[in-house]
């Protein structure tokens, strides 16, 4: 990576941190039942990064900026370990979108993916964060309804929102 490329990635982290913490952690949705909800963008911070990554330095970013997030909730390492879990799935959600032979230097990214891969990817990526933060939150079998309710909701909402946020760091790559 050279020092454009870390600068444009650096950018982007500040850009979704800030709309995460900022926005997003104030936004109240409208709760369904019993359940409240909550959307997350920070994870495309994650699925953003260079394909030829080393698994292991992008779990040390992602550990990073989990631990970032984490201190912005006021939260103990549930965000932390759920970025982790994601980087560690990055490499085989990209090998279900991606075609063989891809340079290693490539960054997906809705620009370059296109919509309907791009959406794939971004959908791979919430069902797997998604259910081990609700896990990781309510840290107990009992609480299986809402772990998979409160996913489901903030799955749709995530991904509305990461949707949106990609098309406009679309610009930055």
């Amino acid at each position: 990576m050279n020092s454009s490329s870390t600068l444009r990635i650096s950018l982007k982290f500040i850009i979704i941190w800030i709309l995460q913490i900022i926005v997003l952690k104030q936004v109240q949705f409208l709760p369904l039942g019993p359940y409240y909800y909550e959307a997350f963008v920070y994870p495309l911070f994650i699925l953003l990064l260079p394909f030829g990554m080393h698994v292991n330095r992008l779990m040390l970013i992602a550990f990073f900026s989990g631990l970032l997030i984490d201190a912005s909730y006021n939260t103990l390492g549930v965000h932390t370990a759920s970025a982790v879990v994601l980087a560690f799935a990055r490499p085989y959600i990209l090998a279900l979108v991606l075609p063989r032979g891809i340079d290693e230097a490539f960054t997906p990214s809705l620009g370059r993916l296109k919509f309907l891969p791009f959406l794939r990817y971004v959908i791979y990526a919430f069902l797997v964060y998604l259910p081990f933060y609700y896990t990781m939150v309510f840290f107990s079998h009992v609480f299986i309804v809402e772990i998979i309710v409160k996913s489901l909701l903030s799955f749709i909402v995530s991904v509305f929102f990461t949707l949106i946020l990609a098309g406009i760091l679309n610009g930055l790559d």
